[in-house]
């Protein structure tokens, strides 16, 4: 385990799966606190957590950090600015660009981030002393709101993926993952169908979002869309795959995004063809493979479906890879870091 961080109080944005990665699993491994709630201070709903049972809303003042999960708005600004005059240091966490949300055709979420709502999230993200964010492009494109940012790469968590894949007479193409995806992902299925045309024993399965829907007219029960579940379904639900992709596209909302779905199948000692831009710690051909375009996917797909021993190989080599450079202990060093830089920074106001 990392050594012992300042006493930290992570507070997630209710039960999600952006709340597990980015808080819940860094405060375990730190052997912080940390607390899944919904509305806004005074009226907190606490969810989840790990946290003292005598844990209340009053209790937050106490700790040396306090990292914020995304929250918004006047009430909670004058929360954050109360935290800091008690002596607390408070961090905004985000692992999203905001604005490339809201302008994406097809994001589940977009009307969420108008541009007032967005506005309300900068405004506590300025008031903060400092902002976490999951990549080096989030920590750039934030620094004009809060001048002190800091990356925490996000880590996985390779106990919950350690399942053994059963036996099968088919080779499955997967996709897992949430909302916002579609543009990325509609250009390479073609491929995925070229392929499935070609090999009546490949299979493709989306989880998370319905993508194998677009197949299943011409393939039927070879295309398997399992719906968006709760987080602890998504490892066993991947188990469906021996190849994973992870499209994107070229706009801002990808740029930002984290490289979380190579993770992921790396956990699972899995094969990954992924857009280079947004993978680009994958080395090509050694824990994975970089396509840049549908066609580059489909001739890679078609080749890895062909090859059991080269999938095996590169999954293999790509959970070598993240075990020792990615785990979820491995990046709670960067965690640990931040909070320590920034605790004690703050001395309690003067009565």
């Amino acid at each position: 385990m990392t050594s012992a961080a300042p006493r930290t109080l992570f507070v997630a944005r209710g039960a999600t799966t952006v709340g597990f990665y980015r808080c819940a699993l860094p405060a375990v491994v730190l052997g912080a606190d940390w607390v899944g709630a919904l509305g806004e201070p005074g009226s907190l709903r606490l969810l989840t957590g790990r946290v003292p049972a005598t844990f209340t809303e009053r209790d937050i003042a106490g700790y040396d950090v306090v990292v914020l999960q995304q929250v918004s708005g006047r009430a909670w600004l004058r929360a954050i600015n109360a935290l800091q005059d008690a002596g607390v240091a408070v961090l905004y966490e985000i692992d999203d660009w905001m604005h490339g949300a809201r302008k994406l055709a097809g994001h589940g979420h977009a009307d969420h981030y108008d541009r007032a709502t967005i506005e309300a999230h900068e405004l506590c993200m300025r008031a903060c002393d400092g902002v976490i964010c999951s990549t080096p492009w989030l920590a750039r494109r934030y620094r004009s709101i809060n001048s002190r940012t800091f990356t925490c790469r996000n880590g996985v968590d390779l106990a919950r993926y350690a399942y053994t894949r059963p036996a099968r007479d088919h080779v499955g193409i997967g996709w897992a993952g949430g909302t916002g995806h579609a543009t990325a992902v509609k250009p390479w299925i073609e491929g995925v169908a070229e392929v499935m045309r070609s090999r009546p024993d490949v299979r493709f399965t989306s989880v998370g979002q319905p993508f194998a829907d677009w197949l299943e007219p011409e393939f039927g029960s070879r295309a398997l869309s399992i719906p968006w579940t709760a987080l602890e379904v998504y490892p066993a639900a991947m188990t469906h795959f021996d190849v994973v992709l992870a499209p994107a596209a070229t706009n801002d909302f990808f740029r930002a995004k984290s490289d979380l779905r190579w993770l992921e199948a790396a956990a699972l000692s899995l094969p990954c063809i992924a857009d280079p831009v947004v993978y680009p710690e994958i080395e090509h051909g050694v824990t994975g493979f970089h396509a840049s375009t549908p066609a580059e996917m489909t001739a890679i797909l078609a080749e890895l479906v062909g090859d059991r021993e080269l999938r095996e190989r590169v999954g293999a080599a790509a959970h070598a890879h993240v075990r020792e450079h990615r785990s979820a202990q491995v990046a709670a060093a960067s965690w640990s870091a931040v909070l320590r830089e920034v605790a004690g920074e703050r001395t309690p106001a003067v009565a």
